[in-house]
């Protein structure tokens, strides 16, 4: 903008000398304000770095302000890292590809346009978007190494399922639903999912050091499999800050970001394929929860552990009370009460939500990406099964290794 010249008259002057002085003095303050905004806080960097070390990380990156802030790999190299499940957020950038190449008209087509044999029954009524948030209401079995692994093809496995509740009424984490967006990727391009990504938004961004896990009739995983390097991670990350736009070109359309943060009513954590990070989780077992419990099938020996924590926590601190009261009482937890809960898209507490502050994607042992745009912040944190079997780490996959308060000790790291 252009100056426009002022003419004072002597009496005027000091007065206008005070309003100059209290607008520079003003503007100070902002610029001192939007700096410490901005600044990394060396104590929370310490603290986070200290127990990503004791846990076993083999690399944590920090993106801030759109630049590399910082990269720390602990006394070993770089190298890839499988993603685990955050690779089903990567899996999102692709199907907001298709939309912004114009290959996909909307999430909300069904799937049967791309698979015709699905046009019947409740099949019919599955759209991509219940593929993206986890509400297809295809038959699900949680853990992968029952059906998914044995499997030559995940994808025809995934055609092949049935459908157990009416699409877009439950929330069931399924890995097998998943999985089908790979497919859908090859119907639309003709190309596996990993090369489309490869080509339209990997190589422009200078993302070449990577690997994808296929299954024997070489379809990508969806579901994880996604391996590549800890900085690499994160840029992906800052791709999603920045809604798409890498050095100037737009690599996917801006509105998809709005999109995929939007919470799933079924389940407020949950997005498209990232999940939503809000300041305040609250989880609460009080009488009703417990009466919902009992209808789902809970025993009076559970319900009555569960009825002795009743109260309200953050989710920080009902996790090792529930940890230590439930899980490690109850020997048959995982074989027959978490089956419960995932049928019925349920968990032991009822949440209630403060305000959304950020993004993330969330792997086995502790694999995490996590973004905060009003922060312009990116923090990845990636460890391998070797890795993770040292020290504390479990060979089933538990232990404090997995890093359970990376995500809140991140959101310390600019106040």
């Amino acid at each position: 903008e252009r100056w426009q010249k002022c003419y004072l008259k002597p009496s005027n002057t000091l007065h206008m000398k005070k309003i100059i002085f209290y607008l520079l003095f003003g503007l100070t303050l902002v610029c001192s304000k939007t700096y410490a905004q901005n600044k990394i806080d060396k104590p929370a960097l310490d603290t986070l770095l200290k127990i990503a070390e004791q846990t076993q990380t083999d690399g944590l990156v920090i993106y801030q302000d759109g630049k590399l802030y910082g990269e720390y790999y602990f006394g070993k190299e770089p190298k890839q890292i499988e993603a685990m499940s955050s690779t089903k957020s990567i899996v999102n950038l692709a199907i907001g590809k298709l939309i912004t190449d114009g290959l996909l008209t909307s999430i909300d087509q069904p799937v049967y346009e791309f698979y015709p044999e699905w046009k019947q029954g409740m099949k019919k009524d599955i759209t991509i978007r219940h593929l993206l948030n986890h509400t297809s209401g295809m038959q699900n079995f949680p853990n992968t190494s029952v059906e998914i692994y044995p499997s030559p093809d995940f994808v025809k496995l995934a055609l092949a399922a049935e459908i157990t509740d009416k699409p877009g009424t439950k929330f069931s984490y399924n890995n097998k639903a998943v999985n089908l967006l790979g497919g859908i990727v090859r119907v639309l391009t003709r190309k596996r999912i990993d090369n489309y990504l490869y080509e339209k938004i990997f190589e422009p961004m200078g993302i070449d050091d990577f690997d994808w896990t296929a299954d024997e009739d070489g379809n990508p995983h969806c579901m994880s499999g996604f391996k590549v390097q800890p900085r690499d991670l994160a840029k992906l990350g800052q791709l999603y800050i920045q809604k798409g736009n890498w050095n100037g070109k737009q690599l996917i359309n801006a509105d998809w970001f709005d999109e995929t943060g939007t919470p799933n009513k079924l389940n407020p954590e949950c997005g498209l394929l990232w999940w939503v990070e809000y300041d305040n989780i609250k989880a609460i077992i009080d009488d009703k929860q417990i009466d919902t419990l009992k209808k789902t099938g809970f025993d009076d020996i559970v319900l009555n552990k569960i009825k002795a924590i009743k109260g309200t926590y953050s989710t920080r601190e009902f996790l090792p009370v529930f940890t230590e009261k439930i899980v490690n009482t109850t020997p048959d937890w995982m074989t027959k009460y978490v089956p419960l809960l995932t049928s019925k898209g349920m968990q032991v507490s009822r949440k209630e939500y403060g305000n959304i502050v950020g993004y993330s994607t969330r792997g086995f042992l502790g694999n995490y990406m996590v973004v905060y745009p009003g922060k312009n912040l990116v923090v990845v944190r990636m460890i391998s099964w070797e890795s993770f079997v040292k020290g504390e780490g479990k060979t089933d996959g538990t232990g404090v290794n997995n890093f359970e308060s990376f995500l809140s000790l991140t959101r310390n790291l600019i106040k």
